[in-house]
């Protein structure tokens, strides 16, 4: 095995780690599918972690913009054949070995750095673009190493990734609020007469609990994308996305039935339920 193949493969196994350490949910999912396309999505999960991170860290905007240009930067030396690192080997292995368009890299770097300055979305339309941004060009990437490509697909993946990203949305949304991030539409927010600052205090105004419903059903919708999904995609790889949003759903039902438990912190799945909600989804998939 050559320095280049040694290193690919460290790279992979360090990815791996990391998703296995780090990232239970995502981890459930991905563990489904076959080795090499495990492989390759764990380093897309790398990659995306060193562009949250960059944006999520201590320091002032300047400083967390200068680190995210240096995952860009690295990201192009990369793409180039000359990965800075074994993990960034391994990115750039997964992007030939499954033909990843290398500009959607660049596009959630692009979403990702809309995070470093407040934020505030006026409607749906304008919370779209952000979710796009940042969650469904992962699901483009994903779709190319789950084998599936063509408009249809393009589509479902990304309606899909609309859905997980307002599940994250109401599961962090104290959380959020408390650093000053305020995820969903102001015209919604105003019409249930709902707050940042209440949130972020954990105090639940009046219509709280009418605007994480509105949220919910919004995402719901969305998730009805799954099965389109699928449906285009190798039976071999089906069960991983299917997996994801069924862990996902879980938490979406969970937020349902008790909005007021996301005053109280990141809402979670038990493990026994999380797993039961991952296997039913990849089950259901195979009938799709």
């Amino acid at each position: 095995m050559s320095d280049s193949e040694d290193s690919i493969s460290a790279g992979y196994e360090a990815c791996q780690a990391e998703a296995r350490r780090v990232a239970g949910n995502f981890w459930l999912g991905i563990r489904l599918l076959p080795p090499a396309r495990r492989r390759a999505l764990a380093a897309v999960y790398w990659f995306s972690r060193r562009a949250d991170d960059a944006v999520d860290g201590e320091g002032a905007t300047g400083r967390r913009r200068a680190a995210l240009d240096a995952v860009r930067r690295d990201l192009e030396r990369s793409l180039a054949g000359a990965p800075p690192g074994p993990e960034w080997a391994a990115l750039g292995d997964a992007t030939s070995r499954f033909k990843v368009p290398v500009n959607l890299y660049g596009r959630l770097l692009d979403g990702v750095a809309r995070d470093l300055d407040p934020l505030r979305f006026a409607d749906w339309d304008s919370l779209r673009s952000y979710c796009f941004g940042v969650a469904s060009i992962v699901g483009l990437i994903g779709l190319r190493i789950f084998g599936g490509d063509g408009k249809d697909a393009e589509e479902a993946a990304e309606e899909l990734g609309y859905a997980l990203q307002l599940t994250n949305i109401l599961r962090d949304l104290r959380e959020d609020a408390g650093r000053g991030r305020w995820y969903l539409p102001l015209d919604d927010s105003a019409r249930f007469g709902v707050t940042r600052e209440a949130v972020a205090a954990g105090r639940a105004e009046p219509g709280f609990d009418a605007l994480v419903l509105a949220t919910a059903e919004r995402a719901r919708a969305f998730y009805g994308a799954g099965p389109r999904l699928y449906r285009r995609l190798p039976r071999s790889t089906r069960a991983c996305p299917a997996a994801l949003a069924g862990v996902y759903r879980g938490l979406l039902e969970r937020i349902s039935v008790a909005p007021r438990a996301t005053l109280d912190g990141r809402v979670r799945l038990a493990a026994p339920r999380k797993v039961a909600r991952g296997l039913a989804g990849a089950a259901a998939s195979m009938w799709a």
